[in-house]
């Protein structure tokens, strides 16, 4: 049941939530992977439910109770946004009909926006990976939510057990449909300098940088494992933590070898740096050669963002009714899921899409490009200050 998996939209501390506040150790196990699958195409009554899932009747119990699912009228009922391949390939040609407007309006800023960026201090990062971060990312992805949060539109901040704040969503597709659609950010959010990779989830797309190969075993099961989990992943941040210290003494100006050298970085941490492909040596200086985001670029951010905030308004009261009545037939409209959460899913395939003609159209980076290293995603660093204030622009 691989290609069954689970996901969040906003927060949720594995290493610190307790294992029964957490969903994803239930459904982790492939009995319960089939018996949502089953249960999202036809509810069940809980009887007929245990009779053939007894074996994993506490996990069913434990997911009613954190209300991923849910006993309407007898029956158990998916109380979450689950999409199957039927759904997936519905939704798909759904989105593909809502993304014209906004890649049209967002491609007629281009100039605009390369103009903001011209003001970036490292001339060495290409302009259409600066705008892979601030426009698919920053605005579409991560801005986007909180302003529909701000709206009144969607939260995926919802709280949850744990102290966590998320909505959850699963899915059965053939992830060969994600392919360029540049909907995912990953980040470690809790250090000075947050790492994080943007990208899409195809198949063959493995993030090999920060901050995934850190998390690479964040669920793994050990005797008393909260506490373990929670030891490790304090050195990890440890490590994180380091690097971005090297990473923002090289700045982006570029530094020397030798005055790295006075530094007292470690030359293991240099070398791991340029094999992730953050840093190159050249003539005698080290220069980042990802995007690096300080304080010094809020107004650069700010002046590409803001003329884009309209153009999301506009689409929005032009696309969502519409959206809505073509969405009917979807499982979670019938499963009764709140559409505000099933819409947080949507709106990734739907800005996942727009940003992926965005990189065909040159915009934004073609992580597929001859010259990318990283098939499928991109890799970048910002100080943590920087991220706080952009959620004052949006």
């Amino acid at each position: 049941m691989s290609e069954i998996t689970f996901g969040i939209c906003g927060n949720l501390d594995h290493h610190s939530t307790d294992p029964d506040d957490n969903p994803f150790t239930a459904l982790k196990k492939d009995r319960v992977k089939e018996s949502i699958l089953k249960l999202n195409r036809c509810p069940v009554e809980e009887e007929t439910l245990f009779s053939e899932y007894g074996d994993i009747e506490q996990d069913i119990n434990k997911l009613i109770r954190l209300g991923a699912l849910r006993i309407k009228d007898g029956k158990v009922h998916v109380n979450f946004t689950f999409l199957d391949e039927m759904d997936n390939r519905l939704i798909f040609e759904i989105c593909e009909d809502h993304t014209g407007y906004l890649v049209e309006k967002l491609l007629s800023k281009k100039d605009d926006i390369y103009n903001i960026l011209s003001r970036y201090e490292n001339q060495r990062v290409e302009k259409d990976k600066l705008a892979f971060f601030i426009i698919g990312c920053y605005f579409l992805d991560w801005g986007s939510l909180t302003m529909f949060r701000r709206w009144g539109i969607a939260d995926n901040l919802k709280p949850q057990a744990g102290g966590n704040e998320y909505t959850l969503w699963g899915e059965k597709q053939d992830t060969g449909m994600l392919k360029e659609i540049y909907w995912g950010g990953h980040m470690i959010p809790d250090i000075d300098y947050i790492f994080h990779t943007f990208g899409d989830h195809h198949t063959y797309t493995k993030r090999e940088t920060l901050p995934d190969i850190l998390h690479v075993f964040h669920d793994f099961d050990l005797p008393g494992g909260k506490e373990y989990r929670s030891l490790l992943f304090d050195k990890r941040k440890e490590l994180a933590l380091e690097l971005g210290d090297i990473i923002n003494e090289i700045g982006k100006d570029g530094s020397s070898v030798e005055y790295m050298s006075e530094f007292s970085c470690s030359e293991d941490h240099l070398s791991f740096l340029m094999k992730m492909g953050y840093i190159e040596e050249e003539h005698g200086m080290y220069y980042l050669s990802i995007p690096y985001f300080t304080e010094d670029d809020l107004k650069m951010i700010e002046d590409c963002i803001t003329p884009l905030i309209p153009i999301l308004k506009e689409w929005l009261e032009e696309s969502l009714d519409k959206l809505k009545l073509d969405l009917e037939d979807t499982r979670p409209m019938k499963n009764g899921v709140p559409f505000d959460e099933f819409f947080i899913q949507v709106w990734h395939i739907i800005f996942g899409s727009v940003n992926k003609e965005l990189a065909r159209q040159g915009l934004i980076y073609d992580t597929y490009s001859d010259d990318s290293k990283y098939n499928g995603y991109l890799p970048a660093i910002a100080k943590k200050e920087l991220m706080g204030a952009l959620e004052k622009i949006v």
